[in-house]
């Protein structure tokens, strides 16, 4: 028995990679700087990116993630370069966000996507984020939602009326684009810049149609995200953010916890590394989604218990090994890498035997919308049989694509180039 548990443990340690020796994937790196709040130097964005790449290899047993950081740029300039409040895409999203400064937060006609939301998470799972008197009255998913959404609205007050240590409100009441998430959702699907982002400016989560119960209930802002951004194909059309406001600021409504009061910028630096940026490159480059329900060593649980970034960070450290359940995810997209460079390389053949086993073990829950990642890939493979000039089976895959998505152009464009 304890040489079969020695064996279990052990392969736990890392995954075994198909990947070459030589594949690389360079991510570019930006920090951008909120002036009116406090800031780190460039010396600690280095130490985190260190601490990140360590954390990725043990967690997920990869060494080809680097980085090529590009120094602290105003936040501002990003926002006005990338943010644009005339096109469909903003226009859309603002129909369903939460209005600053507006005094109410309303969800209905919003209840079904709403709770279909939340059922994709058991229901013990999500009212563990509630205290033990609330967890009584919350019955069913419609229970659970009333009670985010009462508290959602209340800490969404708080943050519009708090204060800087000069009396200026931390929410500007006329320039706040790039304190809210919405608004970073928009400018990320715009640039073309980065891969990974830092800032250290408040950012308001004011998607109501998605309350994840880790973000509303901390405080209701975002401590880090991944985005869809199609212009940055290193990480094949995602990006993510690092926010680092809450570990420097000194307003007192975001209150360290004891084993947080005490911590120097270094040991900051490796939390931020380890607990926030591995964890949001996990999102992006695995398209593993928030989980709750993962084991206490997994990198990508979001769930209460680890909330509290020294805290779970030690969890991490304690347990230095890889989690299980994150392995299908891994291996599903490390397929797809395989793929992507068989195409590159005009191995069509192999390509598509890549994207077949990618799609073929693809989980349902992703952080991206599955039935879209899908149809890509099969856009992709009834693209290399086009290139093959296998007609009958380009059509029959783009025609899967199209099942998948129906709205997926570069499907329609190639299967109208084959009638």
């Amino acid at each position: 028995m304890i040489f079969l548990i020695f064996l279990f443990i052990g392969s736990a340690l890392i995954y075994p990679s198909n990947l070459s020796e030589n594949f690389e994937i360079k991510l570019k790196v930006v920090y951008l700087e909120d002036k009116r709040l406090p800031s780190i130097t460039q010396k600690d964005i280095k130490e985190i990116l260190e601490e990140a790449k360590n954390e990725l290899q043990i967690k997920f047993g990869i060494n080809y993630v680097n980085f090529d950081y590009s120094g602290i740029k105003p936040i501002s300039i990003f926002f006005n370069k990338n943010l644009n409040k005339n096109d469909k895409y903003y226009k859309n999203l603002s129909l369903t966000r939460y209005k600053l400064f507006s005094n109410e937060i309303s969800y209905e006609g919003k209840k079904e996507e709403i709770l279909k939301f939340l059922k994709q998470w058991k229901l013990w799972d999500i009212k563990k984020f509630f205290s033990e008197d609330v967890q009584k009255n919350l019955n069913n998913y419609e229970d659970v939602m009333k009670e985010l959404y009462k508290i959602y609205f209340e800490k969404l007050k708080i943050l519009e009326n708090l204060k800087l240590s000069n009396g200026k409100f931390l929410i500007d009441r006329e320039t706040n684009d790039f304190n809210l998430y919405i608004n970073w959702v928009v400018a990320m699907n715009n640039q073309d810049e980065y891969d990974i982002l830092f800032t250290n400016t408040i950012i308001v989560y004011d998607d109501i149609l998605h309350p994840y119960p880790h973000a509303v209930l901390r405080y209701a802002k975002v401590g880090g995200s991944s985005f869809d951004s199609p212009k940055r194909m290193v990480f094949y059309g995602r990006a993510a953010m690092v926010n680092l406001f809450e570990m420097l600021t000194d307003i007192d409504y975001f209150k360290k916890d004891e084993s947080e009061k005490n911590i120097d910028r270094s040991l900051w630096n490796k939390i931020i590394g380890s607990f926030i940026l591995a964890h949001e490159i996990g999102h992006a480059l695995f398209l593993i989604p928030d989980v709750y329900d993962h084991p206490k060593q997994c990198l990508m649980d979001s769930s209460y218990e680890t909330m509290n970034y020294y805290e779970g960070y030690k969890i991490l450290k304690q347990y230095p090994f890889s989690c299980l359940k994150c392995e299908v995810y891994i291996n599903a997209r490390e397929n797809f890498f395989l793929a992507e460079n068989f195409f590159k390389n005009n191995n069509y053949e192999e390509a598509i035997n890549y994207y077949r086993l990618s799609a073929k073990m693809t989980p349902e829950k992703l952080d991206v919308d599955y039935n879209s990642y899908i149809s890509d890939i099969y856009y992709k493979i009834g693209n290399c049989f086009f290139l093959l000039n296998d007609y009958n089976n380009a059509r029959s895959y783009l025609e899967k694509s199209l099942n998948y998505n129906p709205e997926n152009k570069l499907s329609k464009n190639l299967l109208n180039k084959l009638e």
